[in-house]
């Protein structure tokens, strides 16, 4: 199995999900096609980021600081997501 840098991969979806944002602030007078086609990608950015730290979570099972940190970060860009 080849060795993934989940943190890498979860770096990638938080500048992802910043760009997401940015379009729909951009986009926000254009058709709703786009705005739903824009919130259906931020919606799986958001859950790949779910998944990210929760194999990050299992990889740290013996570095508990780590992963509440990480746990911490994730939520807080959740909460982003939905204000």
């Amino acid at each position: 199995m080849p060795n993934i840098n989940l943190e890498l991969q979860l770096k990638f979806l938080n500048e992802l999900n910043e760009a997401l944002t940015d379009a729909l602030d951009r986009y926000s007078g254009e058709g709703a096609e786009k705005l739903a086609e824009l919130n259906y990608m931020k919606q799986e950015v958001s859950r790949a980021r779910r998944v990210i730290t929760d194999r990050m979570d299992r990889e740290d099972d013996s570095d508990r600081p780590a992963r509440s940190a990480r746990r911490r970060m994730a939520d807080s860009f959740q909460e982003a997501v939905y204000s």
